[in-house]
C-alpha cells in the first residue's frame, strides 16, 4: 500500500545549522490538525490602507523573533483562525463560506511560511535533517566555499543600533524632522539649482579635467560616495526612530560581492502609519539632495581647476542618486517605489506587474475583464519601460558626446 501523502514544512530558529522537517499526513491534516497561533502577547499585526483595487493587506510581525510577513485578505482570514481550536477540514469549510472557493495550496504555503517564521506552535521535538553535501563536496568545491565565506565576511553590523539611533535623535538627531528642516533644503536646492545652470555651459571642460587624473578623481568621488551613502541610511534610521519604531539592524556588506553597500532595517516601521512609511522612505534621498546641492554652491564659487570640477561632478552624481532613488517607475524597489506603493496601498506592485507581464498580451483583448488594481498594474509597466528606455537614450547621447574629448 502506498505510502499516504504528507505536508512537509522546513523551519529553521535563529542561530541554528540546520532545519527541523515537520511532517502532516493528508489524512492528518484534512481532518485533524489544528493550527494553533503562539501567544496573543508574541504577535502583534497591522492592517494597511485599502488599494485601488478594493483590496487590504496586513502585516504580521512576531515580537520574539522580530519576524515580519505580509497577509493579505485570505491570509489574514485563515490567520484568524488559527486558534488551535478549528480543525483544516472545518477552516476549509468556514473559508469556503466566506470567499466561495478554496484552494489546499494556499494553506499549505501559509502554514509553512508561518512554520518558518515561529508564529505557530511548533508539533513537538522532531529530528534535524541532515545535509550529505558535506561529504560529497569535492576538494576544489570546498576551497571555492571557503573562499566565499570569507569574502562574504567582508561585513559588519553596528551593534546596538537601536539604542546608538535613540541616543543621536536624542542629542540632535530630531531637528532634522520638522517642516522647518525640509522648507531650507528645497531653498537649498533651488541656489543650488541656478548656480548648476550657470555652470552647465563648462561640463565638458569639467569632464576633460577630472579625465586627466582618473584615479585621484575616482578616489575623490568613491569617498564622498561612500560618506553620503552612510549619511543616507544613518537619516533613514532616525526618521524611524522618530516615530518611536525600532531600529533593527544598521551594517555593511558587499552587494553581489562587489558592490559597497549601507543598509539599515527599518521594518518595524511597517507597524506604523501610512505617513510615517512615507517619511522614513523620503528622508533618505532628501540627503544626495542637500549634499549635492552643497556641492554644486561649492563648484561655484571655487576658482576654476580640479576642485571645482570635482564639486560640479559630485553634485551631478549625488542629485542623479537622488532622482534615481526617488523616481518610483524604474523596475527597482528604490525609495520612490516604496512611497507609490505606501500612497496606492498596493505593497506588492512590482510583484503583481511583473507576474501579469506574461500574460498582458492576451488580457489586453478582453479590457472589460481587467480590474482596477491590473489597470494601475499596466500603467507601472509601461511607466517604467519608457522610463529606462529614455533613460538609456539619455546617458549614451551623454557618453557619446564625451568620447571625442576622451580621445
Amino acid at each position: 500500500m502506498a505510502e499516504p501523502a504528507k505536508l512537509q514544512l522546513l523551519t529553521r530558529k535563529p542561530g541554528e545549522a540546520g532545519f527541523q522537517l515537520h511532517e502532516i499526513h493528508s489524512s492528518q491534516a484534512h481532518l485533524g490538525y489544528r493550527p494553533r497561533r503562539i501567544a496573543d502577547e508574541f504577535w502583534a499585526i497591522t492592517a494597511q490602507p485599502q488599494s485601488a483595487g478594493g483590496g487590504r493587506v496586513y502585516v504580521l510581525n512576531n515580537l520574539q523573533r522580530d519576524r515580519y510577513l505580509l497577509l493579505d485578505s485570505k491570509e489574514f482570514y485563515l490567520w484568524s483562525l488559527f486558534d488551535g481550536s478549528h480543525s483544516l477540514e472545518e477552516i476549509a469549510r468556514s473559508f469556503h463560506h466566506q470567499f466561495g472557493a478554496f484552494d489546499y495550496a494556499m494553506i499549505r504555503l501559509l502554514l509553512a511560511k508561518l512554520y518558518q517564521a515561529g508564529l505557530l506552535v511548533e508539533r513537538g521535538n522532531l529530528a534535524l535533517q541532515q545535509s550529505l553535501v558535506r561529504s560529497q563536496t569535492k576538494f576544489w568545491a570546498m576551497g571555492f566555499s571557503s573562499a566565499a565565506k570569507y569574502w562574504r565576511r567582508i561585513a559588519f553590523i553596528v551593534p546596538n543600533a537601536d539604542r546608538l539611533c535613540s541616543t543621536l535623535y536624542r542629542y540632535g538627531g530630531y531637528l532634522l524632522f520638522n517642516p522647518v528642516t525640509f522648507g531650507l533644503t528645497l531653498a537649498l536646492a533651488l541656489l543650488a539649482g541656478i548656480d548648476a545652470w550657470r555652470l552647465s555651459p563648462q561640463t565638458k571642460q569639467f569632464a576633460q579635467l577630472l579625465a586627466a587624473t582618473p584615479w585621484f578623481s575616482g578616489a575623490l568621488m568613491l569617498a564622498a560616495l561612500l560618506a553620503v551613502s552612510m549619511m543616507h541610511v544613518a537619516v533613514h534610521a532616525l526618521a524611524c526612530t522618530s516615530y518611536s519604531r525600532r531600529v533593527r539592524e544598521i551594517g555593511f556588506f558587499l552587494l553581489q560581492g562587489v558592490l559597497p553597500t549601507f543598509y539599515a532595517d527599518v521594518t518595524d516601521i511597517f507597524m506604523s502609519t501610512r505617513r510615517a512609511r512615507v517619511i522614513v522612505d523620503l528622508a533618505g534621498p532628501l540627503v544626495e539632495l542637500f549634499w549635492g546641492s552643497v556641492a554644486f554652491l561649492l563648484a561655484y564659487h571655487s576658482p576654476p581647476g580640479i576642485g571645482q570640477a570635482f564639486f560640479f561632478g559630485i553634485g551631478v552624481v549625488l542629485w542623479e542618486g537622488a532622482l534615481i532613488n526617488l523616481y518610483p517607475f524604474s523596475f527597482l524597489e528604490l525609495d520612490g517605489y516604496n512611497i507609490v506603493a505606501d500612497l496606492l496601498a498596493m505593497p506588492t506592485l512590482r510583484q503583481q506587474a511583473l507576474a501579469l507581464a506574461p500574460q498582458l498580451p492576451q488580457r489586453l483583448l478582453h479590457p472589460r475583464s481587467l480590474t482596477k488594481a491590473e489597470w494601475i498594474q499596466i500603467a507601472y509597466l509601461l511607466l517604467c519601460s519608457v522610463s529606462v528606455l529614455i533613460y538609456l537614450i539619455a546617458h549614451l547621447d551623454f557618453v557619446r558626446g564625451l568620447l571625442p574629448s576622451w580621445q
